[in-house]
């Protein structure tokens, strides 16, 4: 009798009701705090590629219904506008690759929120001072970068999809994801921190199944979408406390002769197969190494920067070596470089904010670094069309 009563029509409707008030209340509150809090799309900008770990969504859009400030084009580059696979004649066609610097993020908490628009990341100012200086081309400098790459999944991405754009030049724009390395024991292409999904495909779990179907939802949902975001920066945070891309070391010597040690075997030997690639088919490369607030000489800082500076000890102890491993390099393959650093810290920029965290490049901040590029980029276009 009593069963009868717990599962009479009348209760599994009112259980029914309240588990779909529930969910209601909990889509509500993800999309609530994802857009409004959070600033973020309600729609994943992500998914896995057997390739490069993971890739843009093509027509992904994030902004506030008044305007976009990311776009995604059905290509996958951050452009409003698709391109031609094939590259039309009198085209100068220049590719951006990098991490979320280069691909030109806003800032988050613990920053204050600062949005990057499509006409203030650092390939948008190269084009906007190329298109003048070059009236009888076509100038495109397409943003291929993609937020948490590292130099080894711009090989993957060259390899796969962007020799076939035929580009004339690539520019690199690399250093905060993986120059500063300094452990031996890890393992650059098998421990990077997003290689999480490994795990439940090899081995499958019932947690696995629940990480997979809210994967799904949240093509649907905002609350799985806010789920999801957190779940999958909680899987790399733990990647990265299993594999730790730098140890505790007795002193800075030690630290260096690590890294020294590791390099060769990491972001070294990536940067070089990319410079090779690009040489054997007639394609111009630019190095560049990204600047960091750390790097920036605290008395130019503007009141903002001084408010999130955060100490790197890795960085900023690593930094020269970096340097000379990326001259020496570069050299050895006849390949310009730019230590965008340099301008960073030139005084005419004083008490100007360049950045809006700890890495990435405020709108003034990415018209520098263009700037920064601008000299060394028209001459390998001089190259370019003089033939």
């Amino acid at each position: 009798m009593k069963l009868k009563q717990i599962f009479s029509k009348g209760n599994l409707l009112y259980a029914l009701f309240i588990f779909i008030f529930l969910i209601v209340c909990l889509e509500i509150f993800g999309r609530i705090y994802l857009t409004q809090i959070l600033h973020k799309s309600t729609k994943p900008k992500f998914r896995f590629s057997y390739t490069r770990i993971f890739e843009h969504i093509p027509g992904f859009k994030e902004g506030d219904g008044k305007r976009d400030w990311i776009v995604i084009n059905n290509q996958g580059f951050r452009r409003a506008t698709d391109i031609p696979v094939q590259k039309p004649a009198n085209t100068i066609r220049i590719f951006f690759m990098g991490g979320s610097a280069a691909h030109g993020i806003s800032s988050a908490a613990p920053y204050p929120i600062r949005h990057i628009y499509m006409d203030e990341t650092v390939d948008a100012w190269l084009e906007k001072y190329l298109k003048p200086k070059y009236p009888e081309y076509k100038i495109e400098v397409i943003n291929a970068a993609v937020t948490g790459y590292q130099v080894f999944q711009h090989t993957s991405y060259i390899l796969s999809e962007l020799l076939d754009y035929h580009p004339d030049i690539i520019i690199f724009f690399d250093g905060a994801n993986d120059h500063y390395f300094s452990s031996t024991i890890f393992n650059y292409y098998l421990d990077n921190r997003y290689q999480f999904w490994k795990a439940r495909l090899q081995h499958p779990s019932c947690s696995g199944m629940t990480d997979y179907f809210m994967h799904w939802l949240s093509n649907f949902s905002g609350f799985a979408r806010g789920y999801m975001a957190w779940k999958l920066n909680y899987d790399a945070r733990k990647m990265d406390n299993l594999n730790p891309v730098n140890m505790q070391y007795a002193s800075a010597a030690e630290m260096i002769r690590q890294h020294r040690e590791s390099a060769p075997r990491q972001y070294l030997r990536a940067i070089e197969t990319n410079l090779s690639i690009l040489e054997n088919n007639q394609i111009k490369p630019l190095i560049c190494l990204q600047p960091m607030l750390v790097l920036r000489d605290s008395l130019l800082y503007s009141k903002d920067e001084k408010d999130f500076y955060r100490a790197n000890a890795n960085v900023s102890t690593l930094y020269p070596v970096v340097l000379e491993e990326l001259k020496a390099l570069t050299s050895q393959h006849h390949a310009p470089f730019v230590d965008i650093n340099l301008k960073f810290n030139d005084p005419a920029f004083s008490h100007q904010q360049l950045f809006i965290d700890y890495c990435h490049l405020s709108p003034f901040g990415g018209d520098v670094a263009a700037r920064s590029i601008l000299p060394v980029l028209d001459s390998l276009i001089q190259q370019i069309t003089v033939r």
